[in-house]
């Protein structure tokens, strides 16, 4: 059998693709899809994914086949997964591993912002996707309709595992992932992207939950999750290290900054200045994501609609335009209303969330 691939108009200037059928055969399709895309990010003038290869074969050799090791064992399907992406697309599967543990490894550069926030009936969360500028125009929208799985929807860099960016699934589950640096790895941990692919999976959010809580990252990622029972959390998920904080609609028990749990690049809940997890204080990327979280912070005084959210991901010195670090997408959504924002290169679309997860364009 083969995976039905559907396209479907775009969304604010990003490309739309719906992908059917078991696993392997969407996997698979998804890489063979996208062979294009990957091979032109391979091929980049910057010899990124070059220098990725060599830190993997030298200084980090040890680090990355540890690393491996400990995420095939414990999350074999979201290894297998990527195996079958890497073979539709036609690229040694070494490489798309490669990229995938970049930033659990060592430094990875730096962005995306998330705001969570509660309103009297539900939970509104939003996401800036943010990368390097150069990958503007390979960033997509892809849905996942497995046998099995919920259907999902992903904000989506051809050749990563489908998980590390904006995510919403017909589970009543949306995830935003925010890049946070640890000096020195966890090497019994796993890659950041396969722990935030099995979280994403589950039909409960208890579930979802418990997996951000109890399978460690490698290196570290701050999930905000949210869901249509109007709960939202701020999960740290750090080289063996784990913290959260929570808000709950109608009765908001969140930090000062307006009842909002607010997250850029850096640690908030587990102490950064622990041995292993501190980067240098004059880090210029530490700097840029405290600069922002500031931004944030007054941007977002208070938080108690989906309009707010959208407004302060996208102020000054929140929204990137830089090279180095670039805005590549916006989503908000509201729970309780059962619709999502997303903003790309054209003007903002409004749509009915669960539609959406489902690979459905509908307007809100």
């Amino acid at each position: 059998m083969t995976a039905a691939v559907e396209h479907l108009e775009p969304v604010s200037g990003l490309e739309w693709t719906r992908l059917s059928g078991t696993r392997e055969d969407v996997l698979r399709a998804l890489g063979a899809l996208h062979a294009a895309p990957i091979r032109a990010w391979r091929e980049r003038e910057t010899g990124a994914w070059q220098r990725l290869l060599e830190r993997t074969a030298g200084a980090a050799k040890e680090r990355f086949e540890a690393i491996v090791e400990a995420t095939s064992a414990r999350l074999p399907l979201e290894a297998q997964e990527l195996t079958w992406l890497a073979e539709g697309a036609g690229v040694p599967v070494r490489e798309l591993w490669a990229l995938n543990l970049r930033g659990d490894l060592g430094r990875d550069g730096t962005g995306c912002s998330d705001v969570c926030g509660v309103t009297e009936t539900g939970v509104v969360m939003g996401h800036n996707e943010d990368g390097d500028g150069d990958l503007e125009n390979a960033i997509r929208l892809i849905t996942l309709v497995i046998d099995g799985d919920p259907s999902m929807t992903v904000v989506w860099y051809p050749g990563m595992l489908p998980a590390n960016s904006f995510v919403t699934t017909s589970a009543g589950l949306s995830f935003g992932m925010d890049h946070v640096p640890v000096s020195v790895p966890n090497t019994e941990g796993c890659g950041r992207h396969f722990v935030a692919r099995r979280a994403q999976r589950q039909e409960e959010g208890v579930v979802a939950r418990a997996v951000l809580s109890a399978v460690s990252c490698a290196g570290g990622f701050a999930f905000d999750v949210a869901d249509a029972l109007g709960r939202g959390d701020l999960i740290e998920n750090v080289a063996g290290r784990f913290s959260a904080a929570s808000v709950v609609a109608a009765a908001p028990d969140a930090p000062a900054e307006g009842g909002a749990l607010l997250h850029t690049n850096h640690l908030r809940l587990v102490d950064g200045t622990e041995d292993g997890l501190a980067v240098a204080a004059d880090d210029e990327w530490l700097g840029e994501s405290q600069g922002r979280l500031r931004a944030l912070v007054s941007a977002a005084p208070s938080v108690r609609s989906a309009a707010d959210v959208l407004t302060a991901l996208r102020a000054p010195g929140v929204l990137n335009r830089s090279e180095d670090i670039y805005t590549f997408a916006t989503c908000v959504v509201d729970t309780a209303a059962d619709t999502i924002w997303v903003q790309g290169s054209g003007d903002v679309w409004a749509g009915r969330l669960s539609a959406f997860a489902r690979g459905e364009r509908v307007a809100a």
